[in-house]
């Protein structure tokens, strides 16, 4: 018997420790044959910021009286799903990130204060809880199973006045670390409330480019607003706080497409592979980009559409390490689809407000910001039939894909501090946050989180957090008449006297010639085989419309000390492909980290 998935999940994991362990060991051995530190070495691990290397092994405050720092972050998390999603996906994942940030300051020597500069880099690992989820992208039940591999991240340098009333960075950057600051959302796993914040929907139908190989328009899908840790480009970003408790910030980067490398949804609007009519070996299996374009559907008997064999669609390159410094490639259609390759520009911008009310000194934060990204697309509708097609085409482009956020954080009660000199931080935090694009070109307009955190809950258990949250993603209906365009194909090309709009799907019909309106006929054999029989066409599936996505997170994180801590979690996640072809799910998780 083979060994099961959660088996081979586990072996993963305990190799993953064994390493752990390894290294763990070799820093113990170290530092305590160190007589400095004999009789205290443990308790100094156990209270250091960044233990698991015991400051760098002993390196990190010499380097700190340079200007040098090294700080990391290593993240384990299983996850489990207990129902609903695809079959023939593994239920049981594990998957792992490290974090490296290299930071200098030019005061200690230069004598420049405020002025830094910082190096960040990053490596994902591990398997894809989505693809048994069967989540669309935003809802991804967690962000370590996207633009896995290593990857160059942020890359600046950046000026803070004394006073912090004006700040200016410039380099490889990324907006998503410096907008939309939302810190308790971090305690979430789900990819929508921790990271994207609904930024990031489908855009358009695909911008439509005329093929010379093949006499018809094809579309090339375009880069949705990179709203996620993994993106970087050209840039500089600035802050200014005209009061104490007030701030406006600006951003101006290269909007670069295709290098964001998300995981792919899946399946698309126009697969089949979840829908009950479909084969049960087809059901949650992805369409490998060698297939035909006819694969994932089924035909007008119910039959799955195709077994392989050589595609003419041409997968995009991988663009996972983030080394794009010279922007997107030219674009070079091959004649039968795939990304749309281009540069432009990238604008973010918010103001800000900071208060803290009443003699508790309850924080708040609320920020109203806007996001401009400057990648052509083409909205949903309207939709045009030509040149012969058998499905129509979107042709209404825009030069680029604008939204709205809006984010409403604020702290609602403070536990007393048993020193009355400073404020405690246990107590119940809030954080809210809506977003809004144009329904005519993305797939998910509206968006919006609410969560609660209490920090120190329990009786001496002060740095443990417990916290839920809700996420609702609602559809465009812009992009459910798109959806409609494509189901509606024709029997005869459009334009042909005799064309007619396919019948709710399946179909499985006789052509009309063209010309004479007579049931169409092919020929079949040859010699003394051949013959002539009816020609048939057999049509796609219907796709369902799009409603919603929701979930709701729960988790607690036991601080075990300043550097590690462990947090169980669970999400539930309604309406998981958004079109009801897939179940709700539950999926518990265990997240484990540390810092050094």
């Amino acid at each position: 018997m083979k060994p099961s998935i959660p088996f081979k999940g586990l072996k993963e994991a305990l190799h993953r420790a064994t390493i752990f362990l390894a290294f763990l060991t070799t820093v113990l051995v170290a530092y305590a044959a160190d007589a400095s530190s004999s009789g205290n070495f443990f308790e100094d691990w156990l209270t250091q910021t960044n233990g698991v290397t015991y400051g760098w092994f002993g390196l990190a405050q010499p380097l700190k009286t340079y200007g040098f720092s090294v700080t990391g972050e290593a993240k384990e998390l299983y996850s489990g799903q207990l129902s609903g999603g695809l079959p023939n996906q593994p239920k049981s994942n594990w998957d792992g990130e490290v974090k490296l940030k290299l930071q200098y300051d030019f005061e200690p020597i230069f004598g420049l204060k405020g002025l830094t500069a910082e190096s960040n880099w990053r490596d994902r690992f591990g398997g894809q809880p989505q693809y048994a989820a069967g989540t669309y992208n935003l809802f991804n039940p967690t962000v370590l199973s996207g633009n896995q591999g290593v990857r160059i991240m942020t890359q600046q340098i950046e000026y803070n006045s004394p006073n912090k009333a004006f700040m200016i960075n410039l380099g490889w950057e990324n907006p998503y670390e410096q907008f939309l600051q939302q810190p308790l959302s971090k305690f979430f796993e789900n990819n929508n409330i921790t990271q994207a914040k609904g930024i990031g929907g489908q855009a358009g139908a695909g911008i439509p480019v005329y093929s010379s190989q093949t006499g018809k328009y094809v579309s090339y899908t375009t880069s949705p607003t990179p709203w996620n840790s993994a993106y970087a480009a050209w840039g500089g970003t600035l802050r200014v706080k005209p009061l104490k408790n007030t701030y406006i910030q600006s951003g101006l980067y290269l909007a670069i497409s295709g290098t964001a490398a998300v995981t792919s949804s899946p399946y698309s609007v126009t697969d089949v592979y979840p829908y009950t009519s479909v084969s049960g070996n087809y059901l949650g299996q992805l369409k490998p980009s060698v297939y035909n374009n006819t694969v994932n559907t089924i035909n007008g008997k119910g039959q799955a559409n195709g077994t392989g064999g050589t595609g003419k669609y041409v997968a995009s390159p991988y663009t996972s390490h983030g080394f794009n410094f010279q922007g997107a490639p030219s674009f070079n259609p091959n004649g039968y689809g795939g990304g749309y390759s281009q540069n432009g520009l990238y604008n973010v911008n918010e103001i800000g407000w900071t208060p803290k009310f009443g003699k508790s000194q309850l924080e708040g934060k609320y920020a109203l910001g806007n996001y401009i990204w400057g990648q052509n697309n083409t909205s949903y509708t309207p939709t045009t039939w030509v040149d012969g097609q058998k499905k129509p085409t979107a042709f209404s482009q825009n030069s680029a894909i604008w939204g709205l956020y809006l984010q409403a954080d604020q702290q609602l009660f403070r536990e007393k501090s048993d020193d009355p000199a400073k404020l405690s931080k246990q107590g119940l935090y809030s954080f809210n946050e809506f977003t809004f694009t144009p329904p005519q070109n993305n797939a998910l307009p509206f968006y919006f989180q609410t969560g609660l955190v209490y920090k120190g809950l329990i009786p001496h258990r002060d740095e443990d957090s417990v916290g839920v949250a809700l996420g609702a993603g609602f559809y465009s209906s812009y992009y459910n008449q798109y959806i409609d365009s494509q189901n509606q194909a024709l029997e005869n090309a459009y334009g042909s006297k005799y064309n007619a709009t396919v019948p709710d799907g399946p179909a499985y019909v006789q052509n009309v010639n063209a010309t004479t309106g007579k049931p169409a006929t092919t020929t079949t054999g040859t010699g003394s085989k051949k013959k002539t029989v009816p020609a048939y066409t057999s049509y796609y599936e219907y796709a369902p419309h799009f409603s919603s996505t929701e979930v709701i997170e729960g988790f607690y994180n036991i601080q075990l000390n300043k550097w590690a801590s462990i947090k169980p979690g669970v999400q539930y996640i309604i309406n998981p492909a958004g079109n009801g072809t897939i179940g709700n799910e539950c999926i518990l998780q265990v997240v484990a980290k540390v810092a050094f």
